[in-house]
């Protein structure tokens, strides 16, 4: 009799949790937050992508979506390129883990992807055809450790070959890393701006260059600073024959750099650099962001961190250009100073900004280039007059460099160079 009692108590127990299941909260699904990316070596349309429950092609400027938060891989049919965490900007180098564009992955990969671009040259962007596209499907996985990737790959050449009626091109592994390392450059193209705060405060400005001018080269970090506490400003270099502790922007996955100014107590800046230096260490985030931390010495130790955005950039945009300007005959460096950043395109037309790093003011600027002809004829929004002779490079104006620049602002007037690239 207990036991039946006992039973039929359990039974009344689950009969109440059945009528009343519905008043149980249930754990909501969390939603995953998307975004979109570009995948770039050079842009790369034709890539399989898979984040989670996104997934697709990337489209013809490399556009993909991605699960905020989670790996996002990349594919060409049975290839896996790799994965990674999914990001607004995606390289070869972010599918390798701790890699570089020295990595001998990376290079292979890089060798692969511009290997089927069915529409040279590869600055105008990597496109994979929807014939090698449906023809992949049958590809086994490429290692790209290889050390033999030409006889690896001979018979998805000859495929590629077939599909898309040309003679595809294997780049060496040097061709490769250059073609990577000069995307991942024009990636950083443009102006940064921001603030540098601790023991001395003010305003920084960075640029990347992006090419080769007279007294700078490749991939360093220049710009300058200006202090609102002595009121005056300091050039950055980051030319190593200036100082052996600067250090270009790394081609890998934490894109770091360092570059330093002579400290701003050197009025005259005529003492040995090397004793008057200031350190900035820093990181880009993204392409539109840097931050860091900076060191003085001299005349006491002083220390910090920095932060710093994009200026200016338009979506239309062919090349990209980036420069510092100064004034004439400015030995206290207290005059006018700053970024120009401007974009040309496909007619020519030129806009961007100014920045006065002096003044903390951005005002937009406009005008005409013409490589060969008038060079380049610009003019910001308070009048200020900006020219300069365009040299073209190699083969196209991608490679150019802008010299002998000239400003006048009606007060003050200087001079600048610019470096470039072209955006794809």
């Amino acid at each position: 009799m207990h036991k039946q009692s006992l039973s039929l108590v359990a039974i009344a127990v689950l009969a109440l949790v059945g009528c009343h299941g519905d008043d149980v909260p249930q754990a909501e699904a969390l939603v995953p937050t998307i975004a979109s990316g570009m995948f770039k070596d050079s842009s790369v349309s034709g890539l399989t992508f898979e984040s989670g429950g996104q997934s697709g092609i990337t489209g013809s400027d490399g556009s993909f979506s991605y699960e905020v938060g989670n790996t996002i891989t990349f594919s060409v049919g049975g290839i896996t390129l790799g994965s990674g965490i999914g990001a607004p900007i995606m390289t070869p180098i972010d599918l390798i883990t701790n890699a570089s564009s020295d990595s001998p992955q990376v290079k292979n990969i890089v060798r692969f992807l511009t290997m089927l671009d069915s529409t040279p040259p590869l600055s105008n962007g990597i496109q994979i055809s929807s014939a090698v596209q449906t023809l992949a499907n049958s590809w086994n996985q490429v290692d790209f450790t290889s050390i033999n990737l030409d006889a690896d790959l001979a018979g998805i050449i000859s495929d590629v070959a077939s599909a898309d009626a040309r003679v595809p091109i294997l780049l060496n592994k040097e061709e490769a890393k250059l073609h990577l390392t000069s995307t991942l450059l024009c990636l950083y193209s443009g102006a940064f701006v921001g603030t540098f705060t601790g023991s001395d405060q003010g305003r920084i400005g960075f640029h990347v260059n992006s090419g080769t001018t007279l007294d700078s080269a490749t991939n360093e970090v220049e710009g300058i600073t200006y202090s609102t506490v002595t009121n005056r400003y300091a050039i950055l270099s980051g030319d190593r024959a200036d100082d052996l502790r600067f250090i270009p922007v790394g081609h890998n996955d934490i894109r770091r750099f360092i570059n330093g100014a002579p400290d701003s107590t050197d009025i005259n800046n005529n003492a040995d650099f090397k004793e008057l230096v200031s350190i900035f260490t820093g990181n880009f985030t993204t392409p539109n962001n840097t931050s860091g931390e900076w060191i003085k010495r001299i005349p006491t130790a002083a220390s910090g961190s920095f932060s710093g955005a994009r200026i200016g950039g338009a979506a239309d945009a062919l090349y990209r250009f980036t420069a510092e300007y100064i004034s004439a005959a400015d030995p206290d460096r207290t005059n006018d100073a700053g970024l120009y950043t401007f974009d040309i395109d496909s007619s020519n037309n030129v806009t961007g900004s100014a920045y006065s790093i002096v003044n903390n003011t951005t005002e937009s600027l406009s005008g005409i280039a013409n490589p060969g002809v008038s060079g380049l004829q610009l003019t910001t929004a308070s009048g200020t007059t900006i020219s300069g002779t365009i040299i073209n490079g190699t083969f196209t104006l991608p490679d150019g460099i802008i010299l002998g620049g000239v400003w006048n602002d009606g007060i003050n007037n200087g001079t600048f160079s610019a470096s470039g690239c072209q955006l794809n």
